[in-house]
């Protein structure tokens, strides 16, 4: 597949060049860098989930259990066994 990608690049790049239009190689090389660069950044960012409380407005939720849904607060009692916190797992 990577391939390909750089076939079709280096054929535009061979158009672009032989026909003198500059501008939309610029532009489209702007949208490649772009897009590739969203790839990476969304691919290597971390996932944080939000462990604020809806009850006390705290940082303190944790997980009932691994795997399944419920959530607990550590700083106040609420506890509520259908919510899920998305990554919370994991964290």
């Amino acid at each position: 597949m990577l391939v390909l990608w750089v076939v079709l690049i280096l054929l535009g790049l061979a158009l672009t060049i032989s026909s003198g239009m500059w501008i939309p190689s610029i532009v489209g090389g702007v949208l490649l860098i772009g897009f590739f660069a969203w790839i990476i950044i969304s691919t290597l960012s971390p996932a944080i989930p939000c462990r604020i409380c809806p009850k006390c407005g705290e940082e303190g939720l944790v997980k009932l259990r691994r795997g399944a849904p419920g959530v607990r607060c550590e700083k106040c009692d609420f506890v509520d066994e259908d919510l899920h916190v998305a990554y919370l797992d994991e964290w």
